[in-house]
């Protein structure tokens, strides 16, 4: 048995394997350190080894791991009345960008996405606020282009990110905001995904095989939260965005 152990080990040793390992790592730390991020680091780099639609529900798919880790902690500080009408926004919208995901050319809609990402990110560390109204209206709206752009590419926790950014509340308030949407838009969009019927059925295989990995990744990047809170969350926060975008438009 020890010796079967060994040779499904070994097999599972791959080159691919390992390169997706790598990218789960990655995508692991910053989604527990930055409460989201998982998907513009995973699904650009998985969609040069698979179809987009099987990077996309790959990313989800592990992503919903995350959202349990940080479930609990999240729900105590979320402000749900910021968060409740992009709730609803995810459910109404999220339908409309998996129908251009299935439909449209997804390399070229990543890179106009990453082109959007890229120009609010250099607006805000360029000193940017949002200044406009807040409440339940700026909430939807908000929510609605987070949810097709994650619909579409699951790269949408850009919008809602730079929304509770430029809200004056405390570091682990937006932190917390902010893992709630992108957990609960990533179970959306696996959902919705899966529910297209353009899904391979080795992503299940895919998600079970790296779970642990990402589940650990994560919690190394909580903790890496606790180390590095403050003004430094932001701005790593930012200068994420640009570095993944500039990888994005580049691939």
């Amino acid at each position: 048995m020890i010796q079967n152990l060994i040779v499904l080990l070994f097999g599972l040793c791959t080159q691919e394997n390992l390169q997706i390992l790598l990218i789960v790592f990655a995508g692991g730390i910053i989604r527990g350190y930055t409460g989201f991020g998982s998907g513009l680091v995973m699904v650009p780099l998985f969609s040069l080894m698979w179809s987009p639609i099987d990077a996309v529900a790959t990313t989800c798919g592990l992503g919903l791991f995350a959202a349990s880790q940080l479930a609990f902690s999240s729900a105590r500080h979320t402000k749900w009345r910021l968060v409740s009408p992009m709730i609803i926004a995810l459910l109404c919208v999220t339908p409309f960008g998996t129908y251009f995901l299935v439909s449209l050319d997804a390399v070229l809609v990543k890179k106009v996405i990453a082109c959007l990402v890229l120009f609010l990110t250099v607006i805000s560390l360029r000193g940017w606020t949002y200044t406009g109204p807040q409440g339940v209206f700026a909430s939807f709206i908000a929510g609605s282009l987070g949810a097709f752009i994650n619909g579409l590419a699951a790269v949408g926790g850009p919008v809602v990110v730079l929304y509770f950014l430029s809200l004056p509340d405390k570091v682990k308030v937006q932190r917390s905001n902010i893992a709630t949407i992108a957990s609960l838009m990533g179970v959306a969009v696996f959902s919705f995904t899966f529910l297209s019927g353009f899904v391979s059925s080795n992503v299940w295989w895919r998600i079970l095989l790296f779970a642990l990995p990402y589940m650990m990744a994560t919690w190394f990047g909580i903790y890496l939260f606790k180390l590095l809170p403050g003004t430094a969350f932001k701005l790593i926060v930012l200068y994420v965005l640009v570095a993944i975008s500039l990888a994005v438009l580049l691939a």
